[in-house]
């Protein structure tokens, strides 16, 4: 429960320290992962396509927290443990992930349904991370939802 309590914590107090992008310097009105925005976040929820249509990373020294969040409310927060290239496991306690739906229904990772998480870069050059996710999260009230094909790329401040 306590785990529950501080993803949802930790969600709101990051999506609300985002920073809406400058709207005057953007040629173009941004559209999810068609934007000309550089941070990207995409997966299938339940083979629906689900895109960020704003993203930011929150950095909790040990932990990297990347938020993204949808048209239609709907959000995405990846709790990332690991940064270095490689394949890791997705669940409660290591590379959490926390969906929350347009209808507020907070599904999370869960340790007897571990997903993978596979960082396929981080250049520490231009502070890029890139990587895919695959899980299944759980809400005791409304079940599973599966995320498959999740891709992001990501800029972020040390």
């Amino acid at each position: 429960m306590k785990s529950k309590l501080f993803s949802l914590a930790l969600l709101i107090l990051i999506i609300a320290g985002c920073k809406k992008e400058d709207e005057t310097s953007t040629p173009i009105a941004p559209v999810g992962c068609s934007s000309i925005l550089p941070n990207k976040l995409s997966v299938k929820v339940d083979g629906q396509s689900w895109c960020a249509d704003q993203t930011c990373f929150g950095d909790l020294a040990i932990v990297m927290t990347i938020n993204g969040i949808n048209s239609n409310g709907s959000t995405l927060t990846l709790e990332l443990d690991d940064f270095t290239p490689g394949t890791y496991p997705i669940n409660q306690d290591q590379n959490h992930i926390l969906y929350t739906s347009s209808l507020a229904m907070a599904y999370e990772s869960t340790n007897s349904n571990a997903g993978t998480l596979v960082i396929t870069s981080n250049d520490t050059t231009s502070n890029l991370i890139k990587g895919t996710i695959n899980s299944t999260l759980h809400n005791p009230l409304g079940g599973d939802v599966a995320l498959t094909e999740g891709t992001f790329s990501i800029y972020y401040t040390e």
